[in-house]
């Protein structure tokens, strides 16, 4: 018997359904029918659901996994005969291949609680309060009608549980008030682990002084993890050659994953969660605050405004539409592409490892910012109108203290710095929109404002003869 194997190139996803079936049009419907499986599958993140109970909105969704397999799929005719005894044996007539299956879902997960909407009654039954909550119509007057009726109080939350896989680490276990081991105070009730002991040190602008060494954990977590070796002198020598730095600055110029920077940055700088600085890590002793010269390295908080047309070009970093609770995807790995597809075909990415790109840190005129807020350093911004005003800033005097707002910048210079960077990005999205077909182009709104304060406009008001070559950044 010979074995077709023309249809290997033919690729099929198999879903283990947790259940005996028996009528195949109702299993797909518990399994949001064939547009829903089609959209999972296309989608590498996304869970399948199952609903037990599809025509109920309430009915909480069992989810299933995405695992990779290698299998093939055959169709194999049996024909029974009787032999002498009476027996039927079954005689392989062909067998045929149909493709391969390359991707399984998998039922693994728990099912979650399931809250359902009924009521018990004074005379002690329970009764079903659907009705009162969603309308069966809402056209005309059954809409006004189901507005006016009272309804009951039913609200579920969106999920009863933050994880739904059974593991040893997710148990809760209650332990005796009286255990002296326990150092936890309060209720325990939704904790699933020990609180985490960052190891990383943040400090906030108005500490008093800044911190010059690492703690002694860190150190230790680094020699667990192999990384005190080439990787730590790596990071040493960025930091000795520049003293504030972002991680994803980091991470695109030393190819570090996060996973790695994670261990790394802990050892040889501190974290400020607040002030001109904020969210930029710091090299140990290093005190900004104290040396003018380290306004090159403020953060700029830099976010698109949002005119029409804008939403279809570039991606939100998070956005409330977009929103999927946990339980719906996967965790894989960090989104590294925000711009659509439409402009993707315009401007092929370069990266094809995985690598940080210099976009998500470095602004130049000629390109989109990934996301629609950013956090630059003024060093990073390579716009020669910023760079000019960078350069024309006067000399700092001895007495000037850093601002805990704008630092060692002028009052308004960064609105400024937002407006020029804003009418390069609206030209880039001008340009986008061309190519893909759009028929309104983006124009620039003068009243809006992407700032975080209500300042007055920074202006110039110095000449050329007035910049100091030797506070020059």
């Amino acid at each position: 018997m010979d074995l077709k194997k023309e249809n290997l190139n033919n690729f099929y996803s198999c879903i283990e359904y947790p259940g005996i079936v028996n009528n195949v049009d109702k299993a797909i419907e518990t399994l949001g029918g064939t547009s829903e499986i089609s959209k999972v599958c296309s989608k590498m993140n996304r869970r399948l659901e199952l609903r037990f109970r599809p025509n109920d909105v309430f009915c909480k969704p069992a989810c299933g996994d995405r695992y990779k397999t290698n299998g093939i799929i055959l169709k194999i005719k049996v024909v029974n005969r009787k032999s002498e005894n009476g027996e039927e044996i079954g005689h392989i007539r062909s067998c045929e291949i149909l493709g391969r299956v390359i991707t399984s879902f998998k039922f693994k997960s728990i099912c979650d609680f399931q809250f359902l909407p009924m009521m018990q009654m004074p005379d002690g039954h329970i009764e079903d309060i659907s009705e009162s909550l969603l309308p069966k119509r809402v056209d005309g007057d059954h809409l006004r009608q189901w507005l006016g009726s009272p309804a009951s109080y039913f609200l579920p939350p969106a999920a009863f549980s933050r994880v739904d896989t059974q593991s040893l680490n997710t148990y809760m276990f209650r332990r005796d008030t009286k255990d002296k081991n326990d150092q936890a105070t309060g209720s325990l009730i939704g904790r699933t682990r020990k609180r985490r002991s960052g190891h990383a040190v943040f400090v906030s602008f108005n500490i008093p002084k800044v911190p010059i060494k690492p703690r002694e954990k860190a150190i230790k977590f680094l020699e667990v993890k192999f990384l005190n070796g080439q990787q730590l002198e790596q990071i040493k020598k960025c930091f000795e050659e520049r003293p504030i730095w972002s991680k994803l600055a980091l991470m695109c110029v030393t190819s570090f994953q996060h996973e790695q920077l994670k261990y790394l940055l802990p050892v040889v700088a501190y974290y400020f969660v607040t002030g001109p600085f904020r969210v930029m890590w710091v090299r140990f002793g290093y005190d900004p605050r104290k040396d003018p010269n380290s306004r090159i390295y403020q953060t700029l908080d830099y976010r698109i405004r949002a005119p029409a047309g804008l939403l279809s070009l570039v991606k939100a970093k998070r956005s409330d539409a977009n929103y999927l609770l946990p339980s719906k995807s996967t965790h894989s790995v960090a989104k590294s592409v925000v711009i659509t597809k439409d402009v993707e075909t315009i401007e092929q990415s370069d990266v094809s490892d995985g690598r940080i790109k210099k976009d998500s840190y470095i602004y130049e005129p000629n390109c989109l910012p990934p996301a629609r807020q950013m956090f630059y350093q003024y060093c990073d911004i390579k716009v020669p109108e910023i760079e000019a005003m960078l350069g024309r800033l006067p000399k700092v005097v001895g007495n000037a203290v850093c601002d805990p707002k704008h630092g060692w910048l002028p009052s308004g210079f960064d609105n400024q710095c937002r407006d020029i960077i804003n009418i390069y990005v609206t030209k880039q999205l001008n340009k986008a929109a061309l190519v893909v077909g759009s028929g309104s182009l983006i124009k620039e709104d003068p009243s809006a404002d992407d700032s975080t304060d209500n300042e007055d406009r920074w202006e110039e008001e110095f000449d050329e003869e007035e910049v100091d070559e030797s506070d020059e950044a």
